[in-house]
């Protein structure tokens, strides 16, 4: 759904909180990232393989610019994709040798590994899955939801936990991420003249002593000398008119691309579970932050986002960041959501 069309659907009352609530496409992410992705092992490899070919950044790459996208994978993904680098240089034009650099050099950054506990499940999405090599990354689906698993295995989409087509949902996600960056920088490039304005008072209010109230005031009033005589207005607005309609027309172009991309990414994304446990509320909160945090820094985003009275206490908080095999230690105190992983060279 577009989304003028939304706001047409709305009341005046309404039309605020239901524009929000489209352009918020993940409701415990408050700025970035805008959502939490799970690639599979063969989203992984044909990402490599396809980047070497052509000489581009896939689209599980692309979606993680700007923070747009933060990406977790279980911890067996690491092995499988090393496993079988060597298989897909059989069939690829590119030497193995290439395509596990470009995996160490630009994928393991952008990706988070967990180590999944697959010994209590009870979603029935996760026990519909028959393949065991799977498990984790539903059982990881479902733990950290709402987030949108980029995989084709049938194992994964028949219970509903992949979308039907995990290259459109990509290309859904690089919509959201592209949009909005090139509205970015637009808008940087709009408001370029009136900050070099303010830079320039700034200097020459250092280097003269005077008061950059006053030097503004002159330069203001230079302008307005200078732009009095109609002609010299007329050239002006001749000049400035098709830059501004330029940028008007680039603005609206990548908000249009970013609520295409929201509109796709709302028909994929697998949902919050509607009561999560003290475990899911962790791992919900932690699994959206780039930097460790302390349990009372934890509880305090879980009492932002849940029912007062579903919010775990300070020392459940603790138990489940000790106990859960998901949560890694940082620093003493401090906890994060997976782990970052470093090059695998076997003996």
């Amino acid at each position: 759904m577009a989304l003028a069309t939304l706001i047409a659907m709305t009341d005046s009352e309404q039309l605020v909180v239901d524009a929000a609530r489209y352009l918020r496409l993940d409701p415990y992410c408050s700025s970035r990232p805008r959502f939490v992705g799970l690639p599979d092992a063969n989203a992984l490899l044909s990402s490599v393989d396809n980047d070497c070919r052509n000489g581009w950044r896939s689209r599980l790459l692309r979606m993680t610019d700007r923070d747009t996208a933060f990406l977790y994978v279980p911890n067996h993904v690491y092995w499988e994709v090393y496993e079988k680098l060597p298989r897909l240089a059989r069939f690829s034009p590119v030497p193995v040798a290439d395509l596990r650099r470009h995996f160490e050099e630009e994928y393991l950054p952008a990706l988070r590994f967990v180590k999944v506990s697959t010994t209590e499940i009870a979603d029935p999405q996760v026990l519909a899955i028959t393949d065991p090599d799977d498990v984790p990354l539903g059982q990881l689906a479902k733990l950290i939801a709402p987030c949108i698993v980029f995989s084709e295995d049938r194992h994964l989409r028949t219970p509903g936990l992949a979308p039907a087509d995990w290259r459109l949902a990509a290309k859904f996600a690089v919509d959201l991420a592209d949009g909005a960056s090139k509205q970015q920088a637009t808008g940087m490039v709009a408001i370029a003249p009136g900050w070099a304005g303010v830079e320039l008072v700034k200097l020459l209010s250092r280097k003269s002593g005077l008061s950059p109230w006053l030097l503004g005031a002159a330069l203001l009033g230079g302008a307005a000398i200078l732009l009095r005589k109609p002609e010299r207005r007329q050239v002006a607005v001749k000049y400035a008119q098709p830059i501004i309609e330029s940028l008007g027309q680039v603005i609206e172009a990548a908000m249009a691309q970013e609520h295409r991309g929201l509109a796709g990414l709302h028909e994929v994304i697998l949902p919050a579970a509607e009561a999560p446990a003290a475990k899911q509320q962790v791992a919900i909160v932690l699994a959206r932050q780039r930097e460790p945090l302390l349990a009372r820094e934890v509880q305090e985003l879980i009492e932002g986002y849940f029912p007062a009275g579903t919010v775990p206490t300070i020392a459940e908080v603790r138990s489940v960041l000790s106990e859960g095999a998901e949560f890694v230690r940082t620093e003493r105190y401090r906890w994060q959501f997976g782990r970052d992983a470093g090059l695998w060279r076997p003996r």
